[in-house]
This record gives C-alpha cells, sequence and structure tokens, in this order.
C-alpha cells in the first residue's frame, strides 16, 4: 500500500472546519451560515477578493469568491468560490474584526 506524504492536502474533506481567524479593517465582507466550500460546511465571516463583484451566479446558485486558505495551502490559481446555495448570507460592506482565514 503507497503512504500519503503528510504535505498533500485533501481535494474535498466533509470534516474540514474553521481553524484559523484573521483580523482585518475596513474591508468588504459577508457573514455566512451553512456555506459549502470543497464539501465542508462552514459558518463565519468571509472577506470578499473584490467587494459586491466577487458574488455571482454559477448553475443556479450563488458563489462568493473569498480569501481563503484550504488546509494552510493558499490556491495559486485564484482564490475560493464559497457555495451560498442554503446558506444565509448576511453583507457587511465595511467590516472590522475577525474573518475565517483558513478550512483545514
Amino acid at each position: 500500500m503507497k503512504k500519503l506524504s503528510t504535505t498533500m492536502i485533501p481535494h474535498t474533506s466533509t470534516k474540514a472546519q474553521v481553524s484559523k481567524l484573521q483580523h482585518v479593517q475596513d474591508v468588504f465582507a459577508i457573514e455566512v451560515i451553512n456555506a459549502m466550500y470543497r464539501g465542508a460546511k462552514f459558518s463565519g465571516v468571509l472577506e470578499l477578493v473584490n467587494g459586491t463583484d466577487s458574488i455571482r451566479k454559477y448553475k443556479d446558485s450563488y458563489r462568493a469568491n473569498a480569501k481563503l486558505a484550504w488546509f494552510g495551502k493558499e490556491l495559486k490559481k485564484r482564490s475560493p468560490f464559497i457555495n451560498l446555495a442554503n446558506a444565509e448570507v448576511t453583507l457587511l460592506p465595511c467590516y472590522t474584526g475577525d474573518v475565517v482565514a483558513c478550512l483545514g
């Protein structure tokens, strides 16, 4: 049986939780309850990449482009798109406080 490297991160994980918070000042953020990312359901405040332009409709559901790491790694190609289907969302246009910085 082949051993998995400890540096590998899972593509999806239903067990991932908020693992790191970061303090921000005067950013456009959203508060979510029961949002999904890569199979993980979570709640918290997320900093958006580009204000309201970060929220888009994709295949009949809305997604938000957020600043978020996955198991401690920043994705190289683009910021994560958080699935907002079935989530409660509150817009926070000028937010100061802690945001979710990492799921893992």
